[in-house]
């Protein structure tokens, strides 16, 4: 399979409206500035039926030009190899391409901070032309934050991922029809022990709805 570069996605066009969306929010950019953005695209592949949405780059994605590279993505890289998913056939982005950082206690170096909501909307031309671009036949949110750009997409109420998450619905964004299951963050269990459990049964059942994807394809 070809790797998310190989698509049809205008990066380079969605990096610079988000960026001016950014500049041009005063209050936002006033925080950001000092920091500055660094932008990470998706990767997977290109013909992936399944879309699996973070929140958003840390420092080591960053690092690695690719999401779910630290701790997260160990978490995540673990649970696809019990399930028996490969990493590889899957397209993995973020709803916030960029890192959310803000100055850490030693001058001159970054942490993390939660995101802002205007700056998932601000992101959310670029989730869309993805989804419409790939087509998936799954998509899997992980945590809060894009599920919440999923209903914002959809204009639909918005849940907490404990309210609902390993339940599959039926949605169409675009012309493409999809199932969303939302799931929780895999770095949730970093923070949260009993989560654990919780989050592998959820992706037991994403393996049973993969592997009739890949049935309906044949």
């Amino acid at each position: 399979m070809g790797k998310a570069t190989d698509i049809e996605i205008n990066n380079e066009y969605y990096k610079n409206l988000v960026t001016q969306r950014v500049q041009e929010d005063a209050g936002l950019w006033e925080e950001i500035r000092g920091c500055g953005l660094s932008f990470v695209y998706a990767d997977g592949a290109a013909t992936s039926k399944v879309i699996l949405i973070g929140e958003a780059p840390g420092k080591d994605e960053v690092r690695c030009g690719k999401p779910f590279s630290g701790k997260a993505g160990a978490i995540l890289d673990e649970i696809l190899e019990k399930t028996g998913i490969a990493r590889d056939d899957l397209y993995i982005t973020n709803t916030v391409k960029y890192r959310l950082a803000a100055n850490g206690s030693r001058p001159g170096t970054l942490k993390n901070r939660p995101v802002k909501s205007q700056e998932i909307i601000y992101g959310l031309d670029w989730l869309k032309h993805e989804i419409e671009t790939i087509r998936p036949a799954l998509i899997i949110t992980l945590g809060n934050v894009s599920l919440k750009a999923i209903l914002l997409l959809k204009k639909c109420a918005i849940m907490s991922v404990s309210a609902c998450h390993g339940k599959a619905q039926n949605i169409r964004i675009g012309d493409a029809d999809s199932i969303l299951v939302p799931l929780y963050h895999p770095a949730s269990q970093i923070y949260n022990h009993d989560l654990r459990q919780v989050f592998e049964e959820d992706f037991y059942y994403i393996r049973t709805l993969y592997s009739t994807i890949l049935q309906e394809e044949k």
